[in-house]
């Protein structure tokens, strides 16, 4: 059988965390190693951690002493399995029982597997009815980190690779879903295999609160006037222009074409491009905008404006 490492950051996570590890430490496949990787938590986070690591010998706990932050913690710290493949779990969710063994079987020869989950704000077995399921093809990709790291098993050997050229401020898993798809793809188990919980704790929120502040919670006309301008102002950052030039330096007219000439016109400042971008957006809006079920003349002005619309809660730059 294929060897199937762990990989669990965590930082002040003693709420949730024996709710995780009893759904990891219950899967139906064979766990090699779990490392629970810790960024310097000032909790009961590691006192748990060594509860569970002393009950069960694949357990292995890493220590930073200081503060590496959720994305350099989940770098340094999937470069350390051992296993065929590696999994990532967030300190905070729960696994179903069955999550390991179908993405074992699913991936085949891809670099990566993602699957659905639960996004019910509690959780109750059996009942869950909000599904997630990732989409997941590049050009969806170019504006959204739309595979979170929880859903994903990856090989060994496309962790090995991925890295060299990161430079530590885009997001790990959008970082490693591009990559895949540049590479030799991504599976999708269509299911939900585990519960992602909602809080306000979780990385991402504290991202979208230090940056996005302004965001409301049902915006209308905000994203087409603001987004504009956050559009511009994110694409003068330097993260912006390293991630997106590298897109467009590992495709071409021949290979990903449309995400190609969509990185090479997100790279540019000018009008015309601009407007460019914005038609591609809307003639191939089943594969950038997917929303099914806005029809009509609506989808094609969202369509259209997608870039704008994006950019107005987009924190991904700002790490």
């Amino acid at each position: 059988m294929k060897t199937v490492s762990i990989v669990l950051c965590s930082y002040n996570g003693e709420r949730f965390l024996k709710t995780q590890l009893d759904s990891i430490v219950c899967q139906t496949y064979p766990i090699h190693e779990l490392i629970i990787q810790d960024d310097g938590s000032t909790d009961h986070t590691l006192d748990i951690a060594r509860e569970y690591a002393a009950q069960y010998p694949f357990i292995r706990i890493e220590q930073h002493p200081q503060n590496l932050g959720f994305n350099r913690n989940f770098e340094n710290a999937l470069k350390k399995a051992t296993g065929d493949f590696i999994a990532i779990a967030d300190q905070d969710d729960i696994w179903y029982p069955e999550k390991i063994a179908k993405q074992v079987a699913a991936i085949g020869t891809h670099d990566l597997c993602i699957s659905g989950y639960h996004t019910d704000p509690t959780y109750q077995d059996g009942q869950m009815k909000r599904v997630v399921i990732p989409r997941h093809n590049l050009e969806y990709l170019l504006f959204y980190d739309s595979t979170p790291g929880h859903s994903m098993l990856l090989t060994r050997d496309f962790i090995r690779q991925v890295f060299t050229e990161w430079d530590g401020h885009i997001l790990y898993d959008w970082w490693l879903s591009v990559n895949a798809q540049l590479g030799k793809g991504i599976a999708c188990v269509n299911e939900p295999l585990n519960w992602h919980r909602p809080h306000q704790g979780s990385a991402i929120n504290r991202l979208n609160a230090q940056y996005a502040a302004y965001l409301v919670k049902k915006p209308t006309w905000q994203p087409y006037v603001y987004g504009f301008r956050k559009f511009r102002e994110q694409q003068r950052l330097t993260t912006w222009q390293f991630f997106y030039g590298y897109i467009h330096r590992h495709t071409s007219k021949d290979k990903h074409a449309l995400a190609h000439q969509l990185s090479g016109l997100l790279l540019k400042k000018d009008p015309i491009s601009l407007c460019r971008l914005c038609l591609l957006c809307m003639w191939f809006k089943h594969l950038i905008y997917f929303y099914p079920q806005q029809k009509g003349l609506i989808s094609y002005v969202r369509s259209f404006c997608y870039p704008m619309i994006r950019a107005y809660g987009n924190t991904y730059f700002y790490l």
